[in-house]
């Protein structure tokens, strides 16, 4: 294989990587959902070769595994896993803040909002400029209607509904945005590199909540943490950073709560707490999905 044919491969499998992510975090092909690499490959009328080296990339980002005599696997969503992401990004970000504040460069500081922006525009991966827009805001409302408008998983109008595009496209990405730009200006590149895989997931746990659920996003207000940075005072930027993504959980965790519980037949508070029901806990939200869209 030549340099030429090489380079063009890499790039035909960075497009289908993005291509796929972007599909997944927007749940247009919904958690839980299995596939086949050549059904994908003609859905989004790719070659197999840069699909697969996609997928293979995929399962080291964690957002498709191997199905064994299948193909692949969606990997499914509980409130367990957004617990837990939850409670890692909440250390790595008070980690970012506290290295953030300690550097007290100016420059830097005024590079948060830009670089949160640039975060913003490319999060969902393959998005039309319309939808980026309209969902870039860091209060972005929630659409009116409620529930999912979804069809088939896979083909070319993959996730269907006009409405669950429109919820998504609501999702605040502007709480996400920060953090990554946190966490870059932190100048831990390992730091980054896992707020980076933390953000993706939880972008796919936000536009979960807005397509099942009906959120109350916190407003966000950075305030305290630009002040805390330029201070250069730790524990403050620290304690700002705890104070938002907690309040982003409970948002989220008020939105997905109830449909969960209603599926299963209970009833329970909207509580992020480790008092929650296992079965509540674990339970694959494409099952709500796919509930809804049949």
């Amino acid at each position: 294989m030549t340099p030429t044919s090489t380079a063009r491969t890499k790039s035909r499998t960075a497009l289908a990587r993005e291509t796929i992510r972007g599909r997944i975090l927007r749940l247009e092909m919904l958690p839980g959902t299995v596939f086949s690499e050549g059904d994908l490959a003609t859905a989004l009328d790719m070659g197999k070769t840069p699909v697969r080296e996609a997928l293979n990339l995929l399962t080291h980002e964690g957002l498709v595994a191997v199905a064994p005599h299948s193909g692949y696997l969606v990997m499914p969503v509980t409130l367990r896993d957004i617990r837990e992401l939850l409670e890692l990004r909440l250390t790595i970000e008070t980690l970012a803040a506290r290295l953030a504040a300690g550097r007290r460069d100016a420059e830097g500081l005024r590079g948060l909002d830009e670089a949160a922006r640039a975060w913003r525009r490319t999060a969902l991966g393959g998005a039309s400029t319309a939808d980026r827009a309209s969902g870039s805001g860091p209060g972005a409302s929630v659409g009116s209607g409620r529930g999912p408008d979804v069809g088939s998983t896979l083909g070319p109008a993959v996730g269907g509904g006009v409405r669950a595009r429109a919820r998504v496209a609501s999702v605040p990405l502007g709480w996400l945005g920060f953090g990554a730009a946190l966490a870059e200006r932190a100048g831990n590149g390992r730091a980054a590199e896992i707020e980076e895989y933390v953000l993706r997931h939880q972008l796919r746990h936000l536009c979960l909540a807005v397509v099942l659920g009906e959120p109350t996003w916190p407003a966000p207000d950075h305030g305290p943490l630009s002040a805390a940075l330029a201070a250069g005072d730790q524990e403050a930027a620290a304690a700002a950073v705890e104070h938002g993504i907690r309040a982003l959980g409970t948002a989220v965790f008020g939105a997905l709560v109830p449909p969960v519980a209603a599926h299963l037949g209970r009833t329970v508070g909207a509580e992020c707490a480790p008092e929650l029901p296992a079965d509540l806990l674990d339970l694959d939200l494409g099952t709500l999905l796919r509930t809804g869209a049949s």
